[in-house]
């Protein structure tokens, strides 16, 4: 099993399904059941109004939109492209698909542009192959 910190207490546990260690599941689930109960009736707020109303951190409200767990159209349009400004993909990538692309393509520019030097091997080679031709001509001549 993959090992994992958890998010909530800062253990280091041993991660399977749940994203947060034995001890703070039960938590985990209480806070997730306030959070849906504040979305089923107030569906439109955005994740610091949310933390708000359900009494929780906001970053277990970010974490669990993140894991999918939950869902709301006003968080997720509130996040932005950090290079443009634009709507965002997702709040982890937090770049929109425009600028992802720029960047993926300047990224394959620059690596188009580091030279690398030679390999080893292939001067090893030239070596060897001047060594041999060096002892071709001297047993050739007389």
């Amino acid at each position: 099993m993959p090992i994992a910190t958890c998010p909530r207490c800062k253990r280091v546990f041993d991660k399977g399904s749940i994203p947060v260690c034995p001890k703070c599941e039960s938590d985990e689930q209480s806070d997730y059941e306030r959070i849906r109960e504040v979305l089923e009736r107030l569906p439109h707020l955005n994740a610091e109004e949310i933390a708000l109303e359900a009494d929780i951190d906001r970053d277990t409200v970010l974490r669990m939109l993140e894991q999918g767990l939950i869902q709301n159209v006003s968080i997720n349009q509130q996040i932005k492209c950090g290079r443009c400004g634009a709507p965002a993909i997702s709040i982890s990538k937090r770049l929109c698909q425009a600028c992802l692309e720029k960047m993926n393509a300047e990224a394959a520019l620059a690596q188009s542009k580091v030279k690398l030097p030679p390999k080893k091997s292939a001067q090893v080679g030239e070596t060897m192959m001047n060594v041999r031709k060096t002892i071709q001509s001297k047993r050739k001549a007389p």
